[in-house]
């Protein structure tokens, strides 16, 4: 590839220069003239339409569409002069999939470029990744509903507290639940409007149509649905009340995390630290139903036959048990309960 390659000094930022799959995405995305303008970001409006050869007016307008496309991030769509390409893959594919105006049926040409990139290329260097880290990225919240009663709970533990910390607050798609269903994968959550993001981020999906405003209460009702369908809550591996990443509502089947770590083999604490909470089973309100078994998304719980007992009751296996709680929820004749097993240095603090 030529040094005038705009495509490949693009995808060379995020570490796929040569990446055949990755330059059809960026091919599908931006013009060649645009990929020339984004590799020049930041800069100033009239330096940009000099290099360019155009006017200010013509660059800016073209700025714009690239911000709603999700191409360019600024602070503010006020100011796009100090916009600047997508620091990574995760960023640039969660941001240019949840885009209000694009289309899983429309557009699927764009799912399908992603999701052959990342089942290829980059779900294997994560996990590779993942797998040589130091420690956990992610972490698990457990669901609130099933701590309720512990006298120990951190405020960045507690879903509640965490939503209503936040000073505005954005419900957006979950890029990985879309991509999957838009190939053809779909899995059992009902829809894919379920990921939370908080105040800065908040803010730019609101500002190019890719997130909806919502109330700390309305956050809550979400928050509460996606208990009941089982997914599990996750976000940075830190005690910072407005997680970074937002807070993820995720599931197994379709996550860019879960999915390919299991994939792969390769243990799920390697990139999401369970929380400090584990799942017990009183056995003697048991009554050996499987609901628990069928919605332990880690396979940490099984039927066994107790010494002694006519009929199979559940039993936890605590090196496979993530604390997600979604266990306790649907436990109908409360046998299950969630116990507080780690201390609170067991989420890494943050200054």
């Amino acid at each position: 590839m030529s040094s005038s390659d705009k495509y490949a000094e693009l995808a060379a930022r995020h570490g796929y220069r040569d990446s055949v799959r990755y330059r059809r995405i960026l091919e599908y995305l931006i013009t060649p003239e645009e990929s020339r303008l984004v590799a020049l970001l930041p800069m100033k409006y009239d330096r940009l339409a000099e290099e360019m050869g155009t006017d200010v007016d013509s660059v800016n307008k073209q700025l714009e569409g690239l911000y709603e496309r999700g191409v360019i991030f600024a602070r503010s769509p006020d100011n796009l002069e100090e916009a600047s390409f997508a620091l990574a893959v995760v960023q640039f594919h969660d941001i240019t999939m949840c885009w209000f105006d694009v289309d899983i049926k429309k557009d699927r040409k764009l799912f399908e470029l992603w999701d052959d990139f990342c089942v290829n290329e980059w779900d294997p260097d994560q996990v590779a990744s993942w797998d040589a880290g130091e420690g956990p990225q992610g972490r698990i919240v457990p669901a609130y509903k099933a701590i309720l009663d512990s006298p120990e709970i951190l405020p960045c533990e507690d879903m509640r507290e965490i939503i209503r910390s936040a000073r505005s607050i954005a419900v957006t798609h979950c890029t990985c639940r879309r991509r999957k269903e838009a190939v053809g994968n779909k899995c059992d959550a009902s829809h894919s409007m379920v990921d939370i993001q908080f105040n800065l981020s908040a803010e730019y999906l609101i500002s190019r149509n890719a997130g909806t405003r919502i109330s700390a209460d309305e956050a809550l009702a979400l928050v509460d649905e996606c208990e009941d369908l089982g997914l599990l809550h996750t976000c940075e591996n830190s005690t910072r009340m407005r997680p970074r990443w937002g807070m993820c509502n995720c599931c197994i089947d379709c996550c860019m995390i879960y999915e390919p770590l299991n994939r792969f083999k390769v243990p799920v604490m390697k990139c999401v630290a369970p929380s400090r909470y584990e799942a017990g089973v009183d056995q003697g309100l048991c009554d050996g139903c499987q609901n628990c078994v069928d919605w332990c998304q880690f396979e940490a719980i099984e039927l066994v036959r107790p010494e002694g007992s006519k009929k199979y009751l559940a039993q936890v296996n605590p090196e496979k048990c993530m604390g997600c709680g979604v266990c306790v929820l649907k436990c109908e004749p409360q046998a299950l309960s969630l116990r507080l097993v780690r201390p609170a240095d067991h989420i890494p603090q943050v200054q």
